[in-house]
């Protein structure tokens, strides 16, 4: 398609609504020869295909965004993240349209559906109507606005396209999110491109072999500490629970109020983080002693107290059971449908924390990148993890943001406040603990 046919095309489509999708729905940036395209569903089942290729990428993007995407239209898409990937990758530059993206694929995830693409306008615009239909979207557009229109325009794109470096491949990798339809809420990842790794699926071996992006980078890690438990504290306000939070080690804390013995060997906490969430979810005393390896009267005695001095966020996940049964469908704290299997209706137990917990670390993603754009990028994201990049001048600065960010409280859930740990180091299997006010690890770079 030369330039003049380019612009004449465009011209025809001008104000119309549209319909826009990719071909394919994951567009290759990470190979120059892949071929992407696309596509502007029309009314009266009319399309138009464009490539999406270098040479006049830029021209193509500035077209469309001056005569198809003018101010204030909204433009209906499916997975947006995608083409906003391609396209800072290729050009280096955001694709931002100054009207509002609504992403059907990602809406439709939130209300439980499992769908494909729209074949066309029509049939995109009539499943629109039921989404806006539905009475749980009041709940469910505030986070689709203020959380996922980041997510899919600018925060993932950005995560996507920083990538690392895999010296057994000898090459620059790409992770490749996937931001709808996860039943939990939180963000998977797959191994999509050639060039391309798993953030959340790495091997020692893998591990080993990732490098930063820079021989003077250094990765810095930061993790939410039983982030779960904080969540289900909060959602629950059980006041044993939230009164355990209060103290430095959730899990040391829950440790002593269960066995009623202080642990005296990290052994003891991390025997105490198998035990605790599991019995909360419904683990019984059999199940439990066979998965610890402790007796079953020892097995009976933790099931028993929990039960009883947690008996608030007990009760609390079990009406989450209720609603289910109830509704045909579970619901989040934040509206997120999610729909269970005939014989795992029990998973419910696990949606309503982790579900919410995933839309806190959303959240922080898109705080800790705003706040350090222009800094530094962020390496990769692994559930409740964020890996960034710094060097030896500017880790103090860096860190600071960083930890500001994520100890502070959430937006979405207030009064919400969470803990976390900090590692560094040039290799993902030997990362070091990170304690700045102790500055050990600087005086050792």
């Amino acid at each position: 398609m030369s330039f003049q046919e380019l612009i004449d095309t465009i011209s025809e489509i001008r104000d119309q609504s549209v319909f826009v999708c990719f071909n394919p729905e994951i567009l290759d940036f990470t190979e120059k020869d892949s071929e992407n395209q696309i596509i502007i569903h029309l009314q009266n089942n009319k399309s138009v295909t464009i490539p999406l290729r270098d040479e006049s990428l830029f021209f193509l993007i500035s077209m469309l965004k001056v005569s198809l995407f003018s101010k204030g239209m909204k433009v209906l898409c499916w997975n947006w993240k995608s083409f906003a990937s391609f396209i800072l990758n290729r050009t280096g530059k955001e694709y931002l349209v100054s009207g509002s993206i609504i992403d059907l694929k990602v809406i439709e995830s939130y209300l439980g559906k499992k769908t494909k693409s729209p074949k066309d306008l029509k049939e995109a615009l009539s499943r629109l109507k039921q989404v806006i239909a539905d009475g749980s979207w009041r709940s469910i557009e505030p986070i689709y606005k203020s959380l996922h229109t980041n997510l899919i325009t600018t925060v993932i794109p950005h995560l996507e396209t920083s990538g690392v470096i895999d010296a057994s491949k000898g090459r620059k990798v790409f992770a490749n999110y996937e931001i709808s339809g996860q039943e939990n809420g939180r963000l998977l990842c797959s191994n999509h491109f050639r060039n391309g790794f798993v953030p959340h699926a790495m091997s020692p071996e893998t591990r080993s072999s990732i490098k930063p992006i820079s021989c003077e980078d250094y990765f810095m890690s930061f993790d939410f500490r039983a982030m779960e438990v904080f969540v289900l504290a909060w959602l629950s306000k059980d006041p044993f629970l939230v009164e355990a939070c209060k103290d430095s080690d959730v899990y040391c804390s829950l440790y002593e109020k269960i066995l009623e013995k202080a642990p005296n060997k990290k052994s003891d906490r991390d025997f105490l983080k198998k035990c605790f969430l599991p019995v909360i979810y419904g683990q019984s005393s059999y199940s439990l002693g066979q998965r610890c390896g402790i007796p079953k009267d020892a097995a009976d005695s933790i099931v028993n107290r929990i039960n009883s001095l947690f008996s608030t966020a007990v009760n609390w996940v079990s009406c989450q059971e209720q609603q289910l049964k109830s509704l045909g469908y579970a619901r989040d704290n934040f509206g997120k449908r999610r729909f269970f299997e005939e014989g795992k209706e029990y998973l419910v137990r696990n949606f309503c924390v982790q579900s919410p917990a995933a839309v806190v670390c959303l959240e922080k993603l898109c705080d800790l990148f705003f706040a350090l754009k222009g800094k530094t990028s962020i390496a990769f994201m692994i559930h409740d993890s964020y890996t960034i990049y710094f060097k030896k001048e500017n880790w103090k600065e860096l860190y600071s943001i960083s930890e500001q960010i994520l100890l502070g409280e959430s937006s979405f859930c207030p009064g919400l406040k969470l803990k976390v740990s900090c590692r560094v180091g040039k290799n993902l299997n030997e990362l070091k603990s990170f304690k700045p006010k102790e500055n050990l690890y600087a005086r050792n770079m």
